[in-house]
């Protein structure tokens, strides 16, 4: 069924216009179509930021954990055991998804990605390759402890090395926060 279009006409600063109509053309795209593009990812975009500003808030609560003195610090993860099982199964399945979109095998996966979490901070590479792999469950504690630590370099690595926003993964960390331990 073809949809009916029809046309918007608005008042735009023309500096925005210049800048959309160079966006569209780096895009290969009319100004029509790029606009529309757009407009039909609003929906998108919102639940992007509430899931950035969910994240940033519990990355907020473990840099206060992260403050703490060690008599202070509770030992409990923040996340569950079977959330964070999950998130390491969502990773894994996304690293594959990629894998067949670049068409190249695991062992060239693990070498790109290699290269990408030398530069990050407490990576624990040999960790998230196992867990990439399926050999190994993701813990509660270890996806505290990796958070602690300022991000989760899984998450971070995959998101550059794929090109991908990843929001399933994103999904998948928000319901593994044990939400008691937020207030």
């Amino acid at each position: 069924m073809v949809r009916e279009r029809t046309q918007l006409n608005i008042n735009i600063d023309p500096e925005l216009l210049l800048k959309l109509k160079s966006e569209a053309i780096k895009n290969g795209m009319t100004l029509t179509q790029f606009v529309t593009s757009k407009l039909s990812n609003i929906d998108s975009i919102s639940t992007n930021a509430v899931l950035e500003a969910r994240l940033a808030k519990i990355e907020e609560h473990l840099n206060l954990s992260k403050n703490l003195s060690d008599s202070e610090e509770m030992i409990s993860a923040i996340f569950t055991d079977q959330g964070a099982k999950k998130y390491g199964e969502v990773a894994k399945s996304l690293f594959e998804l990629h894998l067949k979109k670049k068409g190249i095998s695991k062992e060239e996966g693990l070498k790109e990605l290699a290269i990408i979490l030398k530069k990050l901070p407490h990576s624990f590479p040999e960790l998230i390759f196992q867990i990439l792999l399926g050999h190994h469950d993701l813990t509660g504690l270890e996806m505290t402890e990796a958070y602690r630590c300022g991000s989760c370099a899984m998450r971070t690595a995959l998101m550059e090395w794929s090109n991908d926003s990843l929001e399933a993964l994103n999904e998948t960390f928000l319901s593994a926060v044990v939400t008691k331990s937020l207030k």
